[in-house]
């Protein structure tokens, strides 16, 4: 390539986002240049790396079906299969497992046999009857305030906001996307990828080739600025340059902010990196030659934020007879992560749910601050309603899990990039 090049259309970052937005606009015959800064790997938090047979992902993921990833997915042809994560759920209260109440028999995985509803049941049926848009700029603590009198049901609420959004913060977390994202994931299920989510990215990346979209490995941008009024400069990190008639950018709101001069700048740019609050998680992925116990394959922390999932019950991620576990614990957005304490603490509870696990360990991977997502979606900015549209600038565009009015995690980033891919293509 020269030191400067003349290109058509340009995608900064090549996760699920940026893979998605070169697809659609190649397909529709863009001329499509996507630069990803890794020199080996594509895919961002997607990527999967198989280890003896075992599938992992970079924690755990599951797919919300007939939401907007799945969605965009078949739009574009990529089949994928797996299981619907469905199994008996036991709480861990007090540092013990306990079965779940009868009260809350949704949650148990066991059918409700008595003649009234649950409690659980109860709220879940009643979420189709509220209008989520209108919940935006409330918070989940004040919303529990107001309607859920029952504390120890209003513990399993936070619970539930945990496990569907990954966030832990319900003094500043928005109700109404947390709410819509439980109402969704209720009514179809959410699915463990067979393979892992690296059928997505390589799925993908087979799409957009087939497209003639152009993929530059090893080659990340270190600045943006405007080249002309309908056009921009992209500095590259080997020192070389292109210019481009529209850029889209892939990344987090704060690496995208430190692309650009402060004179140039957009304004709802720096208004998001200063507002994104990411949230985290503390993870452990570990393989095992076998399951000691078969019977506990999901439990959720209640007065701890901890999660434990057994996904190769369900999906094609381990080797005939082995599992592989995903443990973690929700951070806060204002908590740092304490490896010292976490990753014992983790252990710990494969220790109360899966005891004998060390004796039959093949592999154990800690995570001890993943990025699940670059922005909590809060009540201060209105919700998902508050977050940026992906045209930000006249011929430049962000996407990616904090942008858009649609969806969380990665079902934010498939809607982005298909939206984003749709004004390009209307303009």
């Amino acid at each position: 390539m020269s030191n400067v090049d003349s290109l058509d259309l340009v995608i900064i970052g090549g996760g699920l986002a940026g893979l998605t937005t070169a697809t659609l606009l190649a397909r529709s015959g863009k001329t499509v240049t996507l630069f990803e800064q890794s020199s080996k790997e594509i895919g961002g938090r997607a990527r999967t790396t198989v280890i003896d047979g075992f599938y992992f992902n970079q924690g755990p993921h599951a797919l919300f079906l007939t939401d907007a990833g799945d969605s965009v997915l078949k739009e574009i042809g990529i089949h994928y299969t797996g299981g619907i994560a469905a199994s008996k759920a036991y709480l861990i209260i007090g540092g013990k497992k306990h079965e779940v109440p009868a009260e809350y028999s949704r949650l148990s995985g066991k059918s409700n046999e008595s003649s009234g509803e649950s409690i659980d049941s109860q709220f879940f049926n009643s979420l189709a009857k509220i209008d989520f848009s209108e919940l935006e700029n409330v918070t989940v603590q004040e919303w529990l305030d107001k309607n859920i009198h029952d504390k120890n049901f209003a513990e399993i609420v936070k619970t539930l906001v945990r496990l569907n959004t990954y966030g832990n913060d319900p003094d500043i977390q928005s109700i109404g996307s947390a709410l819509r994202q439980i109402y969704v994931g209720s009514r179809s299920g959410d699915m463990y990828v067979d393979g892992g989510w690296q059928t997505f990215v390589d799925g993908l990346l087979t799409a957009a080739k087939n497209a003639n979209a152009r993929i530059i490995m090893g080659k990340k941008a270190t600045k943006v600025k405007r080249a002309d009024p309908s056009g921009w400069l992209i500095t590259l990190s080997d020192k070389t340059q292109v210019s481009a008639k529209i850029v889209v950018m892939a990344a987090g709101p704060k690496e995208i902010y430190s692309l650009f001069d402060d004179n140039e700048r957009p304004e709802v740019l720096s208004k998001a990196a200063k507002e994104a609050k990411p949230i985290r998680l503390v993870c452990l992925d570990v393989a095992l030659s076998s399951l000691p116990d078969k019977d506990t394959l999901f439990a959720l922390g209640i007065d701890r934020p901890l999660y434990f999932s057994v996904h190769s019950t369900h999906a094609k991620l381990a080797p005939e007879g082995g599992a592989l576990i995903h443990v973690a614990k929700y951070l806060g957005t204002s908590i740092e992560p304490k490896p010292r304490e976490d990753q014992p603490e983790l252990e710990e509870i494969l220790d109360l749910l899966q005891p004998g696990w060390r004796q039959v360990l093949v592999k154990k991977r800690p995570l001890p601050n993943m990025v699940v997502s670059n922005a909590l979606v809060t009540a201060a900015v209105g919700g998902l309603a508050g977050r940026p549209d992906p045209k930000i600038a006249d011929n430049l565009y962000v996407v990616g899990d904090w942008v858009g009015k649609e969806g969380l995690v990665s079902n934010a980033s498939f809607a982005s990039a298909k939206r984003a891919a749709q004004l390009i293509l209307n303009e």
